[in-house]
């Protein structure tokens, strides 16, 4: 199970991913990349072993409808840029935010959640960088506390990429697993056509006869 611990607080900024994925296990965000083996997709957590890695069998009901599919799509997404300390004046209440989660024992992990309001502070400068002293409060969309709202700095704040993720190993894996609908459904047409037409097994009305009913009366 992949896990970041860290000793010190704040937490150190994270080097923006190439994408992140949300796992299976915790529903937490991470920086990960894709492969195709043996027809699997294959998620690879960065900085993480194998052993953590998540796979998709494109035939395992998990991905059983289109619906399963955009649901996996979901999981993935362009990495969160870190919020710059001098535009933090660009927040607007409803944005979306990826936060660092402090969980308990020095753990963190990435959770998503909605800012709802921005306490202005004035900034002042720490190593001749300008330093956001404001205040966000936020609601927790994801994660342990979710539905719980907290005030947090910038230096926990990473924005959510609202565009979809282009990878042209995910996109074509997904679009493989899509065109098996589309495929299916076809089949399942003409099997119908078929039937209708006479061509299978159902003999058409017209060659059906009916013979009127014969009834007997005792004295």
């Amino acid at each position: 199970m992949p896990k970041i611990t860290i000793a010190s607080v704040p937490p150190p900024r994270r080097k923006p991913p190439r994408m992140e994925y949300r796992a299976r296990f915790d529903e937490a965000w991470y920086g990960a990349r894709v492969v195709v083996q043996d027809g699997w997709l294959r998620v690879m957590f960065e900085n993480f072993t194998e052993d953590a890695d998540e796979w998709y069998d494109p035939d395992a009901p998990e991905l059983a409808s289109p619906h399963a599919v955009d649901a996996l799509r979901a999981r993935f997404r362009g990495a969160c840029p870190t919020l710059d300390d001098a535009h933090c004046g660009d927040l607007r209440p409803g944005d979306n935010l990826c936060l660092v989660c402090d969980i308990h024992g020095g753990e963190i992990k990435y959770y998503d959640a909605v800012l709802e309001a921005v306490e202005k502070e004035p900034h002042g400068i720490v190593d001749d960088e300008e330093h956001c002293a404001c205040r966000f409060t936020v609601q927790w969309t994801e994660g342990p506390r979710r539905n719980c709202q907290d005030k947090v700095g910038a230096e926990v704040i990473y924005f959510v990429q609202e565009s979809p993720i282009q990878d042209p190993v995910l996109s074509e894996f997904l679009d493989d697993v899509t065109k098996r609908f589309g495929d299916e459904q076809g089949k399942a047409m003409t099997a119908s056509q078929a039937a209708l037409s006479g061509e299978g097994e159902i003999a058409p009305v017209s060659s059906l006869t009916n013979s009127p009913s014969t009834l007997s009366y005792s004295s």
